[in-house]
């Protein structure tokens, strides 16, 4: 099975009544949503481009002459979506080289590539007919649709839509976990579309995704509890820096205490926690997880996130607070006789102290949550 079998049909026809503004050419980033979409899809490998327009349509036409997509205007498209969706299904595989085909509406743009690749390899892997990406549990778009189904489809009344024709076929479903919060993220409201313009800027992912990221690399609940309290202790941090000017990645920091350990049962789980990351595209939360562990101190360097990790880690044990001095304590008792693991522990103390002595030098106050 290879890329160049698959299409997507992505509808872009609606009226965008809710949103009282034109969805499919709204801005996102750089482009508008549709052109973010597509440019997804052709990232993601695809050839077989489909959009399906109807209200100014003439519009879109304009804006995608360039994109070498299919461009199909649906005139019923004041019957709402399904009436799209079998519009651009007709001239989908009329040659029978296609074999399943993503359904996208334009509503939902910001899709990440690494989430279809998890669906096209599903298809190809269990031979499902239709798969669907489900984010902690709910169910999202785009399904991957198997063509076997495009005649059930056309020839459906159109009641209940494209989630009633597929209902039929629930033996022949498969739900696949991603990590990606933006299949469940729609833009029918302008609320909606603000929340979208807030996500695009992020660099790095949400709460909820490092919990799915974690779910997905087996991260034990005990684990996942002291990353969530080393989190709360990053931002109990945050919050004694706010009176001082400093440039801190708040959100790659936060998304680094949460995912600090999502490696922790594997040999060198920093190093290796920190390639995962890296290889997901998120470099700078790599780089932070990194030196979780062990890290080297620079009294002359300002205080940054990799110092900050660091420090809220040795303030918790497990999932408490238990400050810095009685959590070395334990180390050193655990360690007893055993000289080489003794002299890490020590430079890791050492380092603690500096950056606690960094953060007391910048506020002018007495750090508390390191006694």
């Amino acid at each position: 099975m290879q890329k160049s079998d698959i299409a997507v049909l992505i509808i872009a026809a609606g009226y965008s009544s809710r949103m009282h503004e034109f969805k499919p050419l709204l801005p996102l980033g750089k482009t508008s949503a549709l052109q973010r979409l597509i440019e997804t899809y052709k990232a993601h490998g695809l050839n077989h481009i489909y959009v399906v327009v109807g209200h100014r349509h003439k519009e879109i036409e304009e804006v995608l002459k360039d994109e070498h997509v299919t461009v199909i205007y649906n005139e019923a498209y004041d019957k709402g979506m399904f009436s799209s969706i079998q519009k651009g299904l007709g001239p989908i595989d009329i040659d029978g080289r296609i074999s399943a085909f993503y359904m996208n509406p334009v509503d939902i743009p910001l899709v990440k590539g690494q989430s279809l690749e998890r669906l096209f390899e599903a298809y190809v892997r269990e031979k499902k007919g239709v798969i669907y990406p489900t984010f902690l549990g709910h169910k999202g778009h785009p399904p991957l649709i198997d063509m076997k189904y495009k005649e059930h489809i056309l020839s459906s009344d159109g009641e209940g839509g494209l989630k009633r024709v597929l209902e039929a076929f629930n033996d022949d479903a498969l739900y696949v976990p991603v990590y990606d919060q933006t299949v469940l993220m729609d833009m029918d409201t302008k609320e909606d579309y603000e929340t979208l313009c807030m996500y695009e800027k992020r660099t790095a992912p949400t709460e909820k995704e490092c919990l799915a990221l974690m779910y997905e690399n087996g991260v034990d609940e005990h684990i996942i509890a002291h990353c969530q309290a080393v989190e709360k202790m990053v931002q109990i941090i945050l919050f004694e820096l706010s009176c001082i000017k400093i440039v801190l990645d708040k959100n790659a920091l936060l998304a680094a205490a949460l995912l600090h350990d999502i490696a922790r049962k594997e040999k060198n789980h920093a190093d290796v926690g920190a390639l995962k990351l890296k290889t997901l595209g998120y470099e700078a939360i790599g780089n932070i997880i990194a030196t979780h562990m062990d890290i080297v101190v620079d009294e002359n360097v300002p205080l940054n996130e990799n110092e900050l990790l660091f420090l809220a880690d040795k303030l918790v044990s497990e999932d408490e607070v238990c400050g810095f001095e009685k959590r070395f304590e334990k180390a050193f008792l655990k360690c007893a006789g055993n000289f080489d693991a003794q002299k890490n522990i020590m430079k890791r103390l050492n380092a603690t102290k500096m950056i606690i002595k960094k953060i007391e030098n910048l506020t002018g106050k007495v750090f508390h949550y390191g006694l």
